[in-house]
């Protein structure tokens, strides 16, 4: 089986970004635990974790924000140049 793929960098910004947004809103982390169901322990991993997030948990904080998630995911970042697709290489 292949090893799950985690991008540190890209998790290390969205969740400063969830960080910022919950101080700037006076959002604790009991706030959104409250708000999504989900346990204390669970709201950490995803705001100040470092493991890999779901898509619905991240929505799911991103609703208790009251900020719609592309605002969270807009950031600047290079699209790496690869090679043709196997589609081309016929």
């Amino acid at each position: 089986m292949a090893e799950q793929y985690i991008d540190i960098d890209f998790l290390k910004i969205i969740r400063d970004k969830l960080w910022k947004i919950s101080n700037d809103k006076k959002i604790t982390l009991e706030d959104i635990q409250d708000r999504t169901g989900f346990s204390y322990s669970q709201v950490y991993r995803i705001v100040r974790g470092s493991n890999n997030m779901s898509i619905s948990g991240f929505l799911a904080i991103c609703k208790a924000l009251e900020v719609h998630p592309l605002k969270v995911l807009d950031f600047e970042f290079e699209i790496p140049k690869y090679p043709p697709t196997r589609k081309n290489f016929k």
